[in-house]
C-alpha cells in the first residue's frame, strides 16, 4: 500500500521532532486512520464520479477506518457537493424513516400524508439544502435501514439525484435493494482490511516523520492488531510513559507495550464494550485473566453461547492447530480491562475460573501456564514454588523475564528449589542486559549452600554463573578457578566411587556394599556433561575454537539428547569461524528443525541461531541471513525489547557485508539506538564500528569518524565473535576512509587469527586488506580462502588468481559470480581488476565487457572500493569524429562527405576503431557509453 503524504505536517507542533501530543485534536488523530488509505480514497472518488454507478460500498471490521475514509471523502468532494449524513439503529426497527427524522420533522403540513408525498417532501428539502450542488448521502456502518428509510434512498439514486456512500462491517448488512445494486455492479464495493506489519511501520513512519526499529513496529503491530485508530492511540500512550522512545532519530523500545486502562485507547475499549451484551462483557473480563487456553476450558468458564456470541462479535480468535486455543482477539482489550478490574472483582472473577482450571502444572503449555501464573500473581496470591518455577522456565523461553523474575521472587533460601530459582533470576537478568546482577544473584548463594548440594545441582549453578561471569569485565579471570575447583569436587565424588568398588570386593556375593556419600555414575556422567558444556562456552567466548571443535563434533551426537543439542549449538559457530561454514548452516538446520519437532529449550539455542546467520552471511549466502531475521523480526513475541536490538544488528551485519551501504546504515542506526537503551550482549561497540564503515562505503566521511569514536568510546564487546567483527568493521571502516595502516592492519589481524585456524575472519581480513595488494598477499588469500567453503570463498580464491596472473577472464568470472549473490561492492572490484588486466594485455573485447559492467554498478554505487588503474583505449582525432558519427546512424558515404575524405578512407578509420574498442558491429558502437 502506498503512503500519501496528506496531512502529515499537522501531525507535529513547533521544531522538536519529538511530538507534542496535548495539541493533537480530534483532526490529527483522524489523520492516522486517513493518510495511508489514499488508494481506498481515490477509488473511492473515482466510484462516486462515476457517471455509470450510483456510489460505492465500503466494508470492513470495527477500527479499520471506514468513517475516517468517508470524512476524508467528504473534504475532498466539500465544494461541490452537499453531504447528507443517515445513521440508523443496531437492531431492526419499526418506527418508519427513523433514519430521516431531522428532514420528516421539517416536512410541510400535509406532505406527510403519503409515501408518495413523503418521498418527494423529503428529495425538496435536500436538494433545497443542497442549493444546486450534487448530493451525497452517507449512511454509515449500519446493519439495517427501516424500508421506508430505504425506499427514499432508492428513490434518491434511481431518479440521479444523489450518490451514496455506504459504511458497513459486512455486506450482509446492507438493506437487500443495495445488494441488489451492489451486485449490478452499480454500486462499487471496496474492502478495508487492516494494517499488515509493514504498513504500520510505513504508517508511524509517514505520520511521525522519524524512523522506526524493527522490534518497535512488530510490537506496535501485535499490540494493536493493525486497527488504526487503535494504533495511534497505542503509539501516543507509549511515548508519554517512555515504552517508546526517540533515539538518534529512530523510535525504540525501552519496554513492554502495554495498554494503559485510564488512557484514551480505553476510552475507545468502554464504548465498543459499552454496545455489547452483558454476557460479552462478562466473557471479556474472564478471558482476560484467562490469556490464552484451551477451547474446552474457555467454554467451561464463559459458557458456549457466550463463545459463539464473542465469536461472531469479533472478541475471540479461535487457533485451528493443536489444541484449538481460544484467545482475545485483541490483546490491548484484555490489558485495558484486566487493569480495570479493582483487586475484589478480580478475586471474585478468579474463584470462578479455578474451578474449571484443574488441569496438572505439568499438562499446560507454555502460554497457558504463564497466563495462570500471570492472573495468579495479579490477584496478590503467592506462587506455590514448584508452579512458579514451571512458569518462570517458560516465561525465559518466551523472553518474558519480568514474569520470571516476579514468579520466583517469593521462594527462600533455605527451600529446596531455591537454588534453581537463584539461577533463572540469573537468567532473566540476563535478558533485560543487567549483567551485573545476573552475577550477583549467584554469587550471593552462601557457601555452605553450596556445600550441601549435590553434584549434579552444583554443576548447574557453576554452569549459571560462568555463563553470567562471561558478560561482565573482570569475569573471563574467575572463570577458570571455579571451573578447576567443580573439577576437584568432581574427581572427589569420582574416587568416592571408585572406593565403593574397592570396598566390595571383598564382600560375600549379593552383599551390598554402598557407601551413602556415593554419587551413582548416571549422575557423575551427568555432572561432566554440565562442566563441559561450561568449559565449551567459555571457550567460544574466548574464540578458542580449534581447540573444542573435535569433541564438539564428537559431543553432538551423543545420546543425551539436550547434552548433544547443546553442544552442536556452540558447535555453529565453532565451524563457521573455522572456514566450515557450509558444515555450520548443516547443522544449524539441523538443531532448529530438532528443537521445533520435539518442542524442547536449549540453553545455547541462541547460539546456534547466531552462528547459522554468520554462516550464512559469510559465506556469501547473506540473503537467506536476511530472511531469517527478517522472519524472526516479524513473528518476535511481544517482549521485543529484549531482543530487537539483536535482530536488527545481524540484520544490519548481513547487509554490511554485502556492501549494502545505505540499506545497512539505516538498519544499523535502528539496532545502535536500540542497543543505546538496553546494552544486549555488550554489542554496541559492534553497532557503532559496523555503523561507521556503512557510512565511509557511502562516502559520509563526518558521520562515519563520529560513530568510530563512539565505538572507542563504547568499549570492546565481550564475545569473540562481536568483538573480531567490531575490529574488522572498524579497520574497513578506516580503509574507505583512506587510512594509511589500516591494510597492514587487517593483515596483522588476519595472521592472528590464523594461528588459531580462524580461516574465514583471517580470509575476510585478506579479502579487505588486499585492495593493494602484492603477489605474496593474494598468494596467502588464495590458500587461506580454499580452507573455507561456500561460493563467496570461490570468490576470493578466483579474484586472487585474476590479480596474481593478471587474467582478466578469471577476474569477470568473479564477478558473474558476485553478480549472482548480489553482492555489488565485490563485483565492482573484480570489474575493475578485469579491466586493467584486460587493458594491460590489449584484450579490448573483455575490457568492455567489464567496462560495461562497471559502469552498471557506478550508477548503483555511492563509492568504489577500487577505480580503474590504466587509462581506457585512445582514439585518435579522426578516429574519433568517425565513431561519432557512425554512432549517430550515418553510413560510409554520410560520413565521408561530412568530413571530406573517400568511402575508403572511412572504412579504414571503422577498422581500427573497431579493433581498440573490441567490437565488430556498428549497433555495438552504438552501445558504447564513452563516445
Amino acid at each position: 500500500m502506498s503512503i500519501d503524504d496528506m496531512a502529515v505536517a499537522s501531525m507535529w507542533t513547533g521544531d522538536d521532532p519529538s511530538p507534542s501530543f496535548e495539541a493533537m485534536g480530534a483532526a490529527d488523530r483522524q489523520v492516522w486512520a486517513s493518510f495511508a488509505r489514499q488508494r481506498e480514497m481515490d477509488q473511492t472518488l473515482a466510484a462516486i464520479n462515476d457517471p455509470a454507478t450510483y456510489g460505492a460500498v465500503v466494508v470492513g471490521p470495527w477500527g479499520v477506518g471506514k468513517t475516517t475514509l468517508a470524512r476524508a471523502v467528504e473534504a475532498q468532494l466539500a465544494d461541490t457537493t452537499h453531504v447528507v449524513r443517515l445513521f440508523g439503529s443496531g437492531a431492526e426497527t419499526s418506527v418508519a424513516y427513523a433514519s430521516l427524522a431531522v428532514w420528516m420533522a421539517r416536512l410541510a403540513p400535509g406532505a406527510a400524508d403519503s409515501p408518495a408525498s413523503i418521498i418527494h417532501g423529503l428529495d425538496r428539502l435536500i436538494h433545497d439544502d443542497a442549493d444546486g450542488r450534487d448530493v451525497l448521502l452517507v449512511i454509515d456502518d449500519l446493519p439495517a435501514l427501516d424500508p421506508m428509510s430505504v425506499g427514499v434512498v432508492m428513490h434518491l439514486l434511481l431518479s440521479g439525484g444523489a450518490k451514496a456512500l455506504v459504511l458497513a462491517r459486512d455486506a450482509g448488512q446492507l438493506p437487500e435493494d443495495l445488494v441488489w445494486l451492489a451486485k449490478d455492479g452499480l454500486l462499487s464495493e471496496l474492502r478495508l482490511d487492516y494494517f499488515n506489519r509493514a504498513e504500520v511501520g510505513e504508517l508511524v513512519a509517514k505520520a511521525t516523520k522519524t524512523m522506526v526499529s524493527a522490534s518497535a513496529v512488530t510490537a506496535l503491530h501485535k499490540a494493536s492488531n493493525g486497527i488504526p485508530l487503535v494504533l495511534q492511540a497505542l503509539f501516543r500512550e507509549q511515548v508519554a510513559s517512555g515504552s517508546l522512545k526517540l533515539r538518534r532519530g529512530v523510535w525504540v523500545l525501552s519496554g513492554r507495550v502495554n495498554a494503559d486502562p485510564g488512557s484514551a485507547l480505553a476510552d475507545i475499549v468502554r464504548t465498543r464494550l459499552g454496545r455489547e451484551s452483558e454476557a460479552v462483557r462478562l466473557g471479556v473480563e474472564k478471558l482476560s485473566l484467562l490469556g490464552t487456553a484451551p477451547l474446552s476450558i474457555v467454554s467451561a468458564a464463559l459458557g458456549q453461547e457466550t463463545v459463539w456470541e464473542m465469536e461472531e462479535r469479533g472478541f475471540l480468535a479461535i487457533d485451528a492447530a493443536g489444541r484449538h486455543h481460544a484467545r482475545l482477539s485483541e490483546r490491548y482489550v484484555g490489558e485495558i480491562v484486566r487493569g480495570s478490574l479493582d483487586p475484589e472483582r478480580m478475586m471474585e472473577l478468579l474463584v470462578e475460573l479455578s474451578e474449571v482450571l484443574n488441569h496438572e502444572v505439568d499438562s499446560l503449555d507454555s502460554q497457558e501456564l504463564m497466563a495462570l501464573a500471570a492472573w495468579t500473581l495479579d490477584a496478590g496470591l503467592v506462587l506455590e514454588p514448584r508452579f512458579g518455577l514451571a512458569a518462570a522456565r517458560r516465561a525465559l523461553t518466551h523472553f518474558d523475564p519480568l514474569l520470571a523474575l516476579r514468579c520466583t521472587v517469593h521462594i527462600p533460601p533455605g527451600h529446596a528449589l531455591f537454588l534453581e530459582a537463584v539461577q533463572l533470576r540469573s537468567e532473566a537478568y540476563g535478558i533485560v542486559a543487567d549483567y551485573r546482577g545476573a552475577v550477583d544473584v549467584l554469587d550471593a548463594v552462601a557457601p555452605e549452600q553450596l556445600a550441601g548440594l549435590a553434584l549434579q545441582d552444583y554443576c548447574r549453578w557453576v554452569l549459571a554463573l560462568t555463563g553470567a561471569l562471561l558478560w561482565v569485565p573482570e569475569g573471563y579471570a574467575r572463570i577458570p578457578g571455579i571451573l578447576a575447583e567443580a573439577e576437584s569436587r568432581l574427581r572427589v565424588e569420582q574416587r568416592r566411587g571408585e572406593g565403593r568398588l574397592d570396598q566390595g570386593a571383598g564382600a560375600p556375593p549379593g552383599a551390598a556394599v554402598v557407601p551413602e556419600s556415593a554419587v551413582p555414575e548416571s549422575e557423575l556422567l551427568a555432572a561432566r556433561q554440565l562442566l563441559r558444556l561450561a568449559y565449551f562456552e567459555y571457550q567460544v567466548h574466548r574464540g578458542e575454537f580449534a581447540e573444542i571443535v573435535a569433541e564438539l563434533e564428537e559431543a553432538s551426537h551423543d545420546s543425551d539428547l539436550h547434552y548433544s543439542l547443546n553442544c552442536a549449538c556452540l558447535l555453529v559457530p565453532t565451524l563457521a569461524v573455522l572456514g566450515r561454514e557450509l558444515d555450520a548452516v548443516a547443522v544449524g538446520h539441523r538443531v532448529i528443525k530438532e528443537i521445533e519437532d520435539r518442542g524442547i529449550s536449549l540453553k545455547f539455542a541462541r547460539h546456534c541461531r547466531d552462528g547459522l546467520t554468520l554462516a550464512l552471511t559469510w559465506s556469501g549466502r547473506w540473503l537467506e541471513s536476511v530472511e531469517l531475521l527478517s522472519s524472526e523480526l516479524e513473528t518476535m513475541p511481544q517482549t521485543a525489547q529484549y531482543r530487537g536490538g539483536l535482530l536488527e544488528l545481524s540484520l544490519g551485519l548481513a547487509q554490511a557485508y554485502a556492501g549494502r551501504g545505505s540499506a545497512a546504515a539505516e538498519v544499523l542506526l535502528a539496532a545502535a539506538a536500540q542497543l543505546e537503551v538496553r546494552e544486549s550482549d555488550n554489542a554496541l561497540g559492534l553497532a557503532y564500528s559496523a555503523l561507521a564503515f556503512t557510512l565511509a562505503q557511502d562516502n559520509n566521511e563526518k558521520d562515519a569518524m563520529e560513530y568510530l569514536a563512539l565505538a572507542a568510546s563504547a568499549g570492546s564487546p565481550t564475545l569473540w565473535t562481536n568483538r573480531a567483527m567490531a575490529e574488522f568493521f572498524r579497520l574497513m571502516a578506516l580503509r574507505w576512509l583512506d587510512d594509511p595502516d589500516a591494510g597492514e592492519k587487517l593483515h596483522a589481524s588476519a595472521r592472528a587469527d590464523l594461528r588459531q585456524g580462524r580461516f574465514s575472519t583471517a580470509s575476510m581480513s585478506l579479502f579487505g586488506g588486499t585492495i593493494t595488494g602484492t603477489e605474496k598477499d593474494f598468494a596467502l588469500l588464495e590458500d587461506v580462502s580454499l580452507h573455507r567453503q561456500g561460493p563467496m570463498p570461490e570468490i576470493n580464491v578466483m579474484l586472487a588468481r585474476s590479480c596474481r596472473r593478471h587474467d582478466p577472464v578469471l577476474a569477470l568470472e568473479a564477478a558473474a559470480a558476485a553478480q549472482m549473490l548480489k553482492l555489488d561492492a565485490v563485483e565492482s572490484r573484480c570489474a575493475v581488476l578485469a579491466l586493467d588486466f584486460a587493458r594491460e594485455t590489449g584484450a579490448n573485447a573483455l575490457a568492455r565487457e567489464a567496462k560495461q559492467r562497471l559502469d552498471r554498478l557506478t550508477a548503483k554505487l555511492a563509492r568504489l572500493p577500487l577505480q580503474p588503474r590504466t587509462e581506457g583505449v585512445k582514439l585518435t582525432q579522426r578516429e574519433l569524429q568517425v565513431a561519432k558519427l557512425a554512432k549517430r546512424g550515418l553510413g560510409n558515404r554520410a560520413i565521408a562527405g561530412r568530413i571530406g575524405v573517400s568511402v575508403r578512407t572511412v572504412e579504414g578509420h571503422l577498422y581500427q576503431v573497431y579493433s581498440k574498442l573490441g567490437i565488430t558491429s556498428r549497433s555495438e558502437l552504438e552501445q558504447d557509453q564513452d563516445l
